[in-house]
């Protein structure tokens, strides 16, 4: 089975949190380990009864599975019911169907036959053991039949275990009167419960681990609290949650689940419940606004997201984040910065200062096609207005209006001033300074709506890169943002002064855009 995108930009094998039981990355608590052995005991010393029972998605279907794990190889055969829809005569069918044996005409052929075959396997030394599953459905008469083989037994042993398992529901059905002595017959009843919110920081690095992170991924203390407040504990929950966070960290490449990222996750997920976002939302401290892409949630798309939240990345403090902006009308109010960007002293500038077109990055003119009022704005001579604009809402204002409703206005600040010098001519950027410091702004295209585009768009930087002698040109151009394109992405970004991370981001990503690149 090939690994999905999503996953192998994290660089796991597999899904850490499937929908599905995964026995083979079984997590213990000191409880749950506790109920394990009691529960395997009962069975291998030929008790009789067991009973396990846990509310939905407490991991009851994962214990047995790998409880069946663990007793294969102890000369121990078995058979698992999980349609308990299947009544009386029915069910009994479907217990020897399990055995390998043929069905019978009658309720008492079948038990006829099974003892037989039960005896069989006794004197064979082995153990016989019926697992059913979501035992809250059986009828009182299924029940019955379940005392009735229960009974089958020898001088000192039962010649079939029995494991029922299911929701509390079960214990109210076998507090009944007319059970009490198939009540009387269980030896081990496990009830389970939820993880521990000390528990589940192991739980997380055990799963990741398991599936192959080997200590790249981690999540925040804050981001454990509202993770173990929105889903009490409960396992599967938890899978729907953190992988649903993971999707968020492979658009971006990111290693750490913040609070942040949890919390838009679970804004929108209904079986949660409809508390969820609003527990999540009080637990969560006030915090700056990061990166979140659903890309491929909704529909179970495996396109490739290594780049596609393009203008939806988080900013690091030094940086105020970009805007979004549809095409509006030039008499719109100029984004400001976030209040988490740094203090900036702007004094009045003089058009002269504001580039022009014969720079390397130009000022952007007006074309004529637009509106008066827009030319207005975007080509304005040096007047008192002018003067009393900042750099920045001089700049956003020109891009604002060309800007369509696909695009996303991003501005950012260079960490070399002479970056800008190998950006080719673009009517879709523009580049200001704010006291001693060189900013960019620019027009691009949000690839979370689009994120089949997100494959084409690492191609195109697998393209650059080996234009620029830094990806080896015999790699393919698959649109798979791997290793070696993460490698090649590091020298680029250690060549323009950018923090030499290898992964996605809006400022490399844009610089690696505008290079002059010749073909090689």
């Amino acid at each position: 089975m090939s690994t999905s995108p999503v996953y192998a930009t994290l660089g796991l094998s597999r899904n850490p949190f499937p929908p599905t039981p995964d026995a083979g990355s079984y997590f213990f608590t000191p409880r749950l380990e506790e109920d394990f052995a009691e529960v395997a005991h009962c069975i291998e010393a030929r008790k009789g009864f067991v009973l396990l029972t846990g509310e939905v998605g407490l991991g009851k279907s994962t214990m047995v599975r790998r409880l069946l794990d663990t007793l294969k190889d102890k000369n121990c055969r078995s058979a698992l019911i999980l349609n308990t829809f299947l009544q009386d005569s029915a069910l009994l069918s479907a217990i020897q169907s399990d055995f390998g044996l043929p069905p019978s005409d009658s309720v008492e052929q079948g038990l006829a036959r099974l003892t037989e075959f039960l005896i069989e396997r006794h004197q064979a030394d082995e153990t016989s053991l019926l697992v059913i599953d979501d035992a809250q459905n059986l009828s009182v008469q299924s029940l019955e039949l379940v005392r009735l083989l229960c009974n089958l037994e020898t001088g000192q042993e039962k010649l079939l275990q029995i494991l029922l398992v299911g929701q509390p529901e079960l214990e109210e059905t076998l507090a009944a009167p007319e059970l009490r002595q198939l009540k009387s017959r269980i030896v081990k009843h496990a009830r389970l419960s939820g993880l521990q919110k000390d528990e589940m920081p192991r739980y997380f690095d055990f799963r990741v681990n398991a599936a192959g992170a080997e200590g790249r991924l981690s999540i925040e203390p804050a981001a454990v609290d509202i993770v173990y407040r929105v889903t009490q504990g409960n396992m599967r929950q938890i899978h729907l949650v953190l992988d649903r966070c993971l999707y968020g960290l492979a658009s971006t490449r990111g290693s750490v689940i913040t609070e942040a990222l949890v919390q838009r996750a679970v804004s929108d997920m209904p079986a949660l419940g409809d508390d969820a976002a609003t527990i999540a939302a009080a637990v969560a401290r006030p915090r700056r606004r990061w990166a979140w892409i659903a890309a491929g949630l909704a529909a179970g798309t495996t396109a490739t997201v290594a780049l596609a939240s393009w203008g939806l990345s988080s900013f690091d403090g030094g940086t105020p984040p970009a805007a979004s902006v549809a095409a509006k009308s030039p008499q719109a109010p100029a984004p400001k910065p976030a209040p988490d960007a740094p203090a900036v002293a702007i004094a009045p500038v003089p058009a002269a200062q504001i580039p022009a077109a014969a720079e390397p990055v130009p000022a952007v003119a007006a074309p004529a096609a637009v509106e008066p009022a827009t030319a207005a704005v975007a080509a304005a001579p040096a007047q008192s207005s002018v003067a009393e604009t900042s750099p920045r809402t001089a700049c956003e204002a020109q891009l604002k209006a060309v800007a369509s409703a696909e695009d996303v206005l991003q501005v950012q600040r260079l960490p070399q001033p002479t970056a800008a010098n190998a950006l080719k001519p673009n009517p879709r950027v523009c580049r200001f300074t704010e006291g001693k410091d060189a900013w960019v702004a620019w027009l691009g295209r949000s690839e979370a709506r689009h994120i089949l585009v997100a494959q084409q768009a690492t191609r195109n930087v697998q393209l650059k890169l080996k234009g620029l002698g830094l990806l080896d040109p015999r790699e393919p151009d698959d649109g798979f943002f791997g290793s070696k394109t993460g490698e090649a992405l590091t020298r680029f970004q250690q060549q323009h002064g950018l923090a030499p991370t290898g992964k996605p981001d809006d400022l490399t990503f844009f610089i690696l855009e505008h290079q002059h690149v010749s073909a090689r």
